[in-house]
């Protein structure tokens, strides 16, 4: 069939970690050899980080933030994302203490009719009045746009000036 592009949802989520990395490595050749593009829908953010070339972090079926897994992993733009990064558990306890969990407050939204603003703004620490009027847009973000530049959708990102 030679696809160019392969969805995998959950790859690797239920098996043993020497079998996700055996899995991992399969996925990866595959795409050597073949050429293929993979859309590899996960929860698992550190098999996230090791097969990505470019992550998107979504929050109630909306993209909040699309960068490289670098820029994101180390300088998330979206509340969400660096809440959700927070709770990534660090495999050094030197580490661990750098960085504090961020515990959500709120309920999410429903799915089924989801606010008419920002989807986060219930649950965000930024959220402002705009943020519940108002639905933001995906937008570059970032120190070099088109280079280190990601998109995110938030009217008061991370690290902005």
């Amino acid at each position: 069939m030679n696809p160019k592009v392969i969805v995998a949802d959950e790859p690797v989520s239920a098996l043993d970690v020497s079998i996700q990395a055996q899995i991992l490595n399969l996925l990866e050749k595959l795409q050597q050899d073949l050429g293929l593009s993979y859309v590899f829908i996960a929860h698992d953010l550190s098999v996230v980080r090791h097969i990505a070339d470019e992550v998107a972090v979504m929050y109630l079926g909306k993209v909040v933030e699309v960068a490289r897994p670098e820029a994101l992993y180390n300088n998330p733009s979206h509340p969400y994302s660096k809440a959700l990064l927070s709770a990534v558990p660090s495999a050094t306890p030197r580490s661990s203490h750098m960085h504090s969990r961020i515990v959500l407050q709120g309920d999410v939204p429903s799915p089924i009719n989801p606010p008419v603003g920002c989807r986060f703004a219930a649950r965000c620490w930024k959220g402002q009045d705009i943020c519940v009027a108002q639905e933001p847009s995906l937008q570059h973000h970032g120190v070099i746009p088109g280079e280190n530049a990601g998109l995110v959708a938030c009217h008061f990102p991370e690290n902005s000036n």
